[in-house]
């Protein structure tokens, strides 16, 4: 079934709003239909299986908290996110795995990158490629894969325009210089 195809009332922001009004866990259980993977996939784009669940069921508790209307949102996407991704930040900092990375020439020399991984499928090369990024260009990447606009971004995680648009440059440059030939369009 498309979502909200055959019941336009079943838009995400409809759902909070009937959740909060009504109370019923149908709403709620309906939203976490739509959104639990997509949540997941980021939270472990930036951290660990066991934090990325933790996470995760920490971010479906606070909305299952929110009782006020004056918390309604007009995109509930973006709103569940921002939520998903302070608890991240959160959690690591209280596990002391917070940091500020940057790239240093060792990380983007293609050589060495790709031979150290010259048996690893692609995807896994990829995936390899994107956990060197900086929390920040892995995010701004991460959330751009979700569909997100530079502007949603740019509002999600409080930032200006031009900073989420550097962010994904840099994340982008980074990923050919370490891949190199192997990044290969398909």
């Amino acid at each position: 079934m498309i979502k909200g195809w055959l019941n336009p009332n079943l838009s995400p922001e409809s759902l909070l709003t009937s959740y909060v009004s009504t109370g019923k866990k149908r709403h709620l259980s309906m939203l976490v239909e739509q959104f639990n993977l997509p949540l997941y996939h980021y939270l472990l784009s930036q951290s660990t299986k066991e934090i990325a669940e933790d996470v995760l069921q920490s971010t479906w508790l606070k909305v299952v908290k929110i009782k006020q209307k004056n918390h309604m949102h007009t995109n509930v996407k973006s709103w569940l996110f921002t939520i998903a991704r302070n608890t991240l930040i959160d959690e690591l900092r209280q596990l002391k795995k917070w940091q500020w990375q940057e790239l240093t020439d060792e990380h983007l020399k293609t050589d060495s990158f790709a031979k150290q991984h010259e048996l690893v499928d692609r995807l896994t090369l990829f995936n390899l490629a994107i956990s060197q990024l900086s929390f920040y260009q892995r995010e701004a990447l991460i959330f751009q894969q979700e569909g997100f606009s530079v502007m949603e971004i740019s509002q999600l995680i409080g930032e200006p325009f031009e900073t989420v648009k550097t962010r994904l440059r840099y994340a982008k440059n980074n990923l050919k210089a370490m891949l190199g030939n192997h990044h290969e369009r398909g």
